[in-house]
């Protein structure tokens, strides 16, 4: 996007610009905020899907619906929230605050967001809208792409798509906020929505029933949980306006609700660069967040093609998968990008790459080892997340299937979405579009490929995904390294290169997972308990550290730093 600015702007910018990559300095700290929020977010996100696993099952095809209608939201709130708008007002408003100064970075907050609130809410009553019209089968194939049961989802996905114009809001505001070098209240608000869901979820199964009463028909549970759905759909609204308005006291405290006290004010934003951050949207959206449209592709596939439940484990599948890659993929992408776009802004090739290189680093290091775990104790892991109230023993190793497929995507979409915004934050918006778009046709030919022709269930669906996102990865990574191939600095084989370090990393969490085993064969007990599994994780955490430490990753030790205070 390019910015015209006459000579009066011009003048402006050389009095007022802002020093943009001094605001990221404090990059780990940051980082463990967002991280350690993220934890706890996906925690309580847990303890949701959990209580929600226990008064459904694992073979409802109301739940199935729901979950199917809100991957259509929460694909919003994954392109926003970690793509497309986010990432574009970004790039634009670090280049403002450093050319004109933080008031005109303000106005153009302020006009995006107006814009964007508007255009959501147009496209929420337009989907609103195609959701009445569809048919529930596919045009020449026949394809039922809306299941068995197509009215509840199509109820469901209405009652849900206003959920789109509050996590919009909420995502440029917390953009805003991460500019300027806030990153308390975006990482926070995600906390405080689900805490509010899992209160939402206590009350409707208060009122309607915690189990399924005795001589309860079929048709009777249907009913019953369409309403239980219907009730749940209202309050995951009132959880988005809560998202939402999370975001609000930070504003003020930062400037970007009204001008500080003694700010000159800058001229009006034009509407033409507005319309700027609004047209790189689909590019970056469809660049960024490949893994959330493929994930919804996945979920609609699991809805035509899978019998009951089928939806429900591949959807649980993933919020298991989505812990490690949240806890240090996508919260060190969200927190390293503003520093990425700045040292893109002021031309800083150099510091780019070494900044995109140790975060990919940083992203291994916890990536390597969650995929290993979690391949290795899929079955543990959903027994004790999920195996307990409706949910069955049948729905518990579906589960683990996809899971153990799923896990062996952690690694490079974490990695991909690194590479999509490095892209960007050197002005390349291409490729990672042009990337993306195969990658959504591959992933939809392999989906129905492997459960049409190969009798595959959920997991075959995860099979694809995980296909998918290495072949983004292998595609969009060299094209970014001969880009930040420059003189001076050391390539991915070289001394302080990727691989060696890799190795290194794999090599302990093999340890790791490995003691980890044992231990939980000599403690024994049942596939669900709890206890057994933690204390195997506690071992491989502490082997894991350890061992990092003792061959001394970097990571590993500031890490340990931090810890004692250091």
């Amino acid at each position: 996007m390019r910015l015209v600015r006459d000579g009066d702007e011009q003048e402006q910018a050389a009095a007022s610009g802002v020093d943009v990559v001094g605001r990221h300095k404090r990059l780990v700290r940051r980082t463990a905020l967002v991280s350690l929020l993220t934890l706890a977010s996906r925690i309580i996100g847990f303890a949701r899907e959990s209580m929600a696993a226990a008064i459904f099952g694992d073979r409802s095809a109301i739940n199935d619906a729901f979950v199917t209608a809100w991957r259509v939201p929460n694909l919003f709130r994954g392109l926003m929230g970690e793509g497309a708008i986010t990432t574009a007002m970004q790039g634009a408003m670090t280049r403002i605050d450093h050319e004109r100064g933080e008031d005109a970075g303000r106005r153009l907050f302020q006009a995006t967001l107006r814009t964007v609130m508007w255009s959501t809410i147009a496209v929420t009553l337009f989907g609103i809208a195609l959701v009445v019209i569809v048919p529930d089968r596919m045009p020449i194939t026949g394809w039922s792409w809306l299941g068995a049961d197509p009215a509840p989802v199509r109820e469901l996905t209405a009652r849900l798509l206003p959920f789109v114009v509050f996590v919009c809001g909420a995502a440029v505001v917390g953009g805003a906020l991460q500019v300027r070098g806030h990153f308390l209240a975006p990482a926070l608000a995600p906390v405080v929505m689900n805490a509010c869901w899992i209160g939402a979820l206590v009350y409707t199964a208060s009122h309607f029933g915690w189990g399924d009463p005795d001589g309860e028909s079929a048709a009777e549970r249907f009913t019953r949980h369409f309403d239980m759905m219907r009730m749940l759909a209202a309050f995951v609204l009132g959880a988005g306006a809560v998202l939402f308005l999370v975001h609000v006291p930070p504003l003020a405290r930062c400037g970007l609700w009204k001008a500080r006290a003694g700010v000159p004010s800058a001229p009006r934003v034009p509407t033409r660069e507005v319309w700027a951050i609004m047209k790189d949207t689909l590019p970056l959206a469809l660049g960024a967040a490949v893994f959330q449209i493929n994930a919804l592709i996945s979920g609609f596939l699991a809805e035509g093609l899978l019998t009951n439940g089928g939806p429900t484990v591949l959807y649980y599948a993933a919020r298991v998968q989505q812990l490690p890659l949240s806890l240090i993929s996508v919260a060190a992408t969200s927190a390293v990008f503003p520093a990425l776009a700045a040292l893109g802004q002021v031309g800083d090739r150099h510091g780019l790459k070494r900044l995109h290189e140790d975060t990919h680093l940083a992203i291994a290091f916890v990536a390597i080892p969650a995929t290993l775990g979690l391949l290795v104790f899929a079955g543990p892991v959903c027994a004790v997340c999920f195996g307990h109230g409706a949910f069955g023993d049948e729905g518990v190793e579906r589960t683990a299937a996809a899971l153990r497929w799923m896990t062996l995507a952690i690694l490079p979409a974490g990695a991909t979405g690194l590479l999509a915004r490095a892209h960007y934050a050197i002005g390349d918006f291409k490729t990672p579009v042009k990337i993306a778009v195969a990658m959504l046709f591959l992933n939809t030919i392999l989906g129905v490929a492997f459960v049409a022709g190969f009798g595959m269930d959920a997991d075959g669906l995860a099979l694809a995904t995980a296909i998918t996102a290495w072949g983004n990865l292998a595609w969009l990574a060299p094209h970014l390294e001969r880009r930040l191939s420059l003189p001076g600095l050391p390539g991915p084989g070289g001394p302080s290169g990727l691989f060696p370090r890799l190795v290194r990393v794999s090599g302990c969490a093999v340890v790791a997972v490995g003691l980890a085993v044992l231990v939980r064969r000599i403690l024994g007990g049942a596939p669900d308990s709890a206890a057994g599994l933690a204390a195997a994780i506690a071992v491989a955490l502490v082997v894991y550290m350890t061992c990092a430490i003792s061959i001394g990753l970097p990571e590993a030790r500031h890490l340990w730093r931090k810890v004692r205070g250091g």
